[in-house]
């Protein structure tokens, strides 16, 4: 496990904070990612903090997953594009395989990540979906797009 992941782990356990599953990926990167969900509206989302040997750490949460499709496009690209307007901390992007994801990026200096800082950026990240994910909601499975 990378010393990131370590000093995070760590600070976990020292806050007996036990929502997070932990998976190494063994990757040239030596990634680890701390796996939880976010319940919004009912719904489990899926966020993990990714920790490598490079100098940031990421939050990312799959909020859509292959969502995008030929009835939604224009809307979903034009909300996306709105919200990432908006701020400097979040940013949302379409995968390749059409899922909708939003990453907060945290540089740090290496061997001085701010374990307490990254695991605020999770609550102000459950707090930025809590307020628009009822807009991907709309976009993604409201019962006009279904009747299509």
């Amino acid at each position: 496990m990378n010393k990131a992941a370590k000093d995070f782990a760590d600070y976990l356990a020292s806050k007996d904070i036990d929502s997070f599953k932990v998976e190494e990926l063994n990757d040239e990167h030596g990634s680890v990612i701390f796996r939880s969900t976010l319940i919004l509206n009912g719904q489990s989302i899926p966020v993990g903090i990714i920790l490598d040997d490079t100098i940031y750490a990421i939050v990312r949460v799959n909020i859509a997953v292959r969502a995008m499709n030929d009835d939604n496009y224009y809307e979903l690209v034009n909300l996306v594009m709105r919200l990432n307007n908006k701020s400097k901390l979040f940013k949302y992007y379409i995968t390749p395989d059409m899922s909708v994801i939003l990453d907060v990026c945290l540089p740090f200096n290496k061997g001085h990540l701010s374990c307490e800082l990254l695991y605020r950026l999770v609550a102000v990240t459950a707090r930025e979906l809590d307020e628009h994910y009822k807009d991907f909601v709309r976009l993604l499975w409201s019962e006009k797009k279904q009747e299509k």
